[in-house]
């Protein structure tokens, strides 16, 4: 490596900024959960889902999201899949419950209100991608 290049290095990783990243990197190497939850890699989650999307035709929700990000790649269509941590599988159950009628009964009006808004905005959203995809 180069002198200069060796010095830009260490007034990098003499500031704030650098020192945070590693507390926080060095937290995560430390803990007891496993190393890294998700198999994406490199690649956000946006990045994964927007590819999803292409793959799909439509957009994926945020379970089919979870479950890509969070089984590991079969090595074959008869493998069963194998989370990266039993935690992960706990949370997609949650996911896919939100729509539970028990849970639909503990909403109160606002609560619902609130989400069909969402739900309008959304659809509005979806139709005027669909709408500049055939334009396109």
């Amino acid at each position: 490596m180069l002198p200069h290049v060796f010095d830009e290095l260490g007034q990098y990783w003499n500031t704030n900024k650098f020192k945070a990243i590693s507390e926080q990197a060095k937290k995560a190497r430390g803990s007891l959960k496993g190393g890294s939850l998700h198999t994406g890699g490199a690649k956000t989650v946006g990045i994964i889902a927007r590819e999803m999307e292409k793959e799909l035709e439509r957009t994926p929700i945020e379970p089919e999201v979870f479950k890509k990000t969070h089984v590991r790649k079969k090595e074959n269509e008869s493998d069963p899949d194998v989370w990266v941590e039993e935690r992960a599988e706990r949370t997609l159950l949650g996911l896919e419950g939100i729509g539970s009628s028990r849970q639909a009964e503990a909403l109160d009006g606002v609560q619902i209100a609130s989400m069909s808004a969402q739900i309008a905005k959304l659809t509005a959203v979806l139709a005027e991608s669909k709408r500049r995809r055939v334009a396109e």
